[in-house]
């Protein structure tokens, strides 16, 4: 009988210790993910029992608008902001966050300058994730992230966000999983030689005119669009080439402040340039 007390005694002992070290991440201390990812459970399977009207998002942003996207740029580094929300107030909040392409669920490990306090990057099971370190007071949580090469296409977001009561233990607490997909920004070139031109735009970044100048080697009908970082086309015109150097003016100064793309197309090939409208 003594020894079957000892047993359950050291078995609970350990089972403490293994659920409160995942407080300070799941990735870090228990080597796996909690996010509901492809081959992966939930933080829910050890959290339970809660009510404070938990939500969670993740949103990415442009470094140097602040602006939020919903398409990325390939080879481009993003504001990531984890938010979880609560019409109760919980004793703490964790979360843990891991972004995967699409066509194979490879991680695309490429997180950076976690800002936030009691927030780290651990890497379990070949994949990276964004998480807390300590249970943290905050209900928002940042970190920058490189999107993947040119090709790669929709890359997802699975995360989890917990409001806890702050017990210590994992019972009373209330998790969320979430997804959020971002798609591949594609008004990038099939490549200048195709359409016989040159194209430089200034003055970048703008505030009120945006002059595209083409040196064509040929007359030539092109269709100028302008996408907004979204990939939605705010104008699209009709203009016509003349051998040599070409001058085109476009008003700018009532769009919103973001990036923009300049695509110059002949309805089969194209290309395009970025500016920032400020």
């Amino acid at each position: 009988m003594k020894s079957r007390i000892i047993y359950t005694f050291f078995g609970l002992a350990f089972l403490a210790i293994i659920t409160m070290g995942n407080s300070s991440g799941r990735a870090n201390a228990g080597g796996n993910g909690g996010t509901g990812a492809p081959g992966e459970g939930t933080c829910a399977n050890c959290h339970s029992g809660g009510n404070f009207g938990t939500s969670v998002d993740v949103k990415l942003f442009d470094l140097n608008t602040l602006a939020e996207i919903m398409e990325y740029i390939p080879g481009t580094t993003y504001a990531v902001e984890l938010t979880i929300s609560t019409s109760a107030v919980p004793g703490g909040f964790g979360f843990q966050v891991t972004a995967l392409q699409d066509t194979d669920n490879a991680s695309i490990s490429t997180w950076a300058n976690n800002t936030t306090s009691n927030t780290q990057l651990s890497n379990a099971g070949g994949r990276q994730y964004f998480e807390q370190s300590a249970v943290a007071s905050d209900n928002k949580f940042n970190a920058e992230w490189t999107a993947p090469v040119s090709g790669t296409g929709n890359v997802t977001f699975y995360y989890a966000g917990n409001a806890v009561n702050g017990t210590g233990s994992t019972s009373g607490d209330e998790v969320v999983v979430g997804t959020t997909s971002f798609t591949e920004l594609t008004v990038s070139t099939s490549g200048l030689e195709n359409l016989g031109i040159s194209l430089d735009i200034f003055p970048n970044p703008t505030v009120e005119n945006l002059t595209l100048m083409l040196n064509a080697e040929e007359s030539k009908d092109l269709i100028v669009n302008i996408y907004n970082q979204n990939g939605q086309s705010v104008l699209s015109e009709n203009i016509v080439t003349q051998n040599g150097e070409n001058r085109f003016n476009f008003e700018v100064a009532n769009y919103a402040t973001g990036v923009y793309f300049v695509e110059v197309t002949d309805g089969q090939f194209r290309t395009a340039k970025r500016f920032l409208k400020k």
